[in-house]
């Protein structure tokens, strides 16, 4: 027997399927790397359009102030200086949007006070007319014409 005559000569062929594998698992690397930047630019626009939005809500609030302290002179001072605060260059957007929205909702609720407050003057006057109709003799709906708030009904 000669020396090696019993080594089979099919080991001695290389095995490049490691390399290959490697080079798959790169390439699939690389495509989520690629998704994950994308989804991180597609974020970042997101967040700016919206940013930009809020911006243009806080800018449009402000010239809604001018408009309702023209329209409402005597109430003037509570929407300059809620124009103010929002307004503020030294604050920041979210707190500005903040002092946007607190704003609005207890000028919401301070409006829904006053309607409650004017319904409540008009059926307590138009209480007052049919027990003075009653007394009287004259007719509820005469009565509740001359409150006015809300027509007769």
């Amino acid at each position: 027997m000669i020396i090696g005559s019993t080594i089979d000569p099919s080991l001695l062929v290389n095995d490049y399927s490691g390399f290959a594998r490697a080079g798959e698992i790169r390439g699939q690397a690389t495509a989520q790397l690629g998704k994950d930047i994308a989804g991180a630019a597609m974020t970042g626009v997101s967040m700016y359009k919206d940013m930009k939005a809020q911006e243009g809500k806080a800018n449009a609030f402000g010239k809604s102030m001018d408009a309702m302290s023209k329209a409402f002179p005597d109430q003037a001072g509570m929407f300059e200086e809620a124009k103010m605060n929002v307004m503020d260059p030294n604050a920041s957007l979210i707190d500005r949007v903040a002092r946007m929205n607190g704003f609005m909702e207890t000028f919401g609720l301070i409006n829904q006070q006053k309607l409650l407050n004017a319904q409540a003057q008009y059926y307590g006057a138009r209480g007052a007319a049919a027990t003075a109709a009653a007394a009287g003799g004259g007719s509820t709906a005469d009565a509740t014409k001359e409150i006015g708030y809300f027509g007769s009904r």
